[in-house]
């Protein structure tokens, strides 16, 4: 579905590629200190399945070359969830959500812009390390993610000329089905309310697999990323 929207503009700041190689290094060291606690008290076995619904709001971008000026585009994701812990502090939890992803760039001399949306079925699966015994328990959790494509959206600039666009171009064309699959971190805490726990995170996203096949388009690579928040709502079983 194509449309034809005036020029917008966002205000969201670009995410830095060195938040991954902090994510993974909060990871390492978390891994560290929980191994360090349970050797202290390898009996502290608390077996607890839970499930919820989860939901949050990310901004994505694309990361192309050649090199594409681009802005972030805002969007939703909706959720179920399940987590499982056998021990105190390392625990998974696995995610079925509908996420919404895409790009914005400038486009033609007079900086309008062209916009792309896509509608994801996304999996995701976490290691979970949850520190502390109280109501309020920091943690961390780090794992890949699977997206599969249901749907997508094209806005197309006022001053878009097919004929001016190279004859490999994505503008104005509909994108081959293609999964995508990457690494999402998330920092936060889980409030624990009995058998009800609430989690609020902050979430980077980086993907590995390229958005649009190489030599299918003037894209050589295409590489998804995002940051943004989600909280959770947890139920004992």
């Amino acid at each position: 579905m194509t449309f034809i929207a005036p020029p917008h503009f966002s205000l969201h700041p670009r995410p830095r590629p060195l938040l991954v190689g902090l994510c993974v290094l909060l990871y390492l060291l978390a891994g560290t200190q929980v191994l360090r606690a349970q050797q202290g008290d390898s009996t502290a076995l608390t077996p607890r399945l839970q499930v919820g619904v989860v939901g949050g709001l990310m901004v994505h971008e694309v990361d192309f070359t050649p090199n594409v000026t681009v802005q972030t585009l805002p969007g939703r994701s909706y959720g179920l969830a399940v987590r499982y812990f056998d021990k105190q502090l390392v625990g998974f939890q696995a995610e079925v959500s509908y996420v919404e992803a895409g790009w914005r760039e400038n486009y033609g001399p007079d900086t309008t812009v062209y916009e792309r949306q896509t509608r994801y079925a996304e999996l995701q699966l976490l290691t979970q390390f949850s520190v502390g015994r109280g109501v309020v328990q920091p943690m961390l959790q780090l794992g890949p993610y699977l997206s599969v494509p249901l749907s997508e959206q094209e806005v197309l600039p006022a001053d878009f000329v097919p004929e001016t666009e190279p004859p490999n171009s994505y503008r104005g064309r509909e994108l081959p089905f293609r999964l995508n699959y990457g690494l999402r971190a998330g920092v936060g805490l889980n409030l624990e309310l009995g058998p009800v726990t609430v989690q609020l995170e902050g979430r980077y996203l980086q993907g590995f697999s390229n958005l649009l096949k190489p030599g299918e388009s003037q894209a050589a690579t295409s590489i998804r990323r995002g940051f943004g928040g989600q909280a959770g709502l947890f139920f004992a079983l």
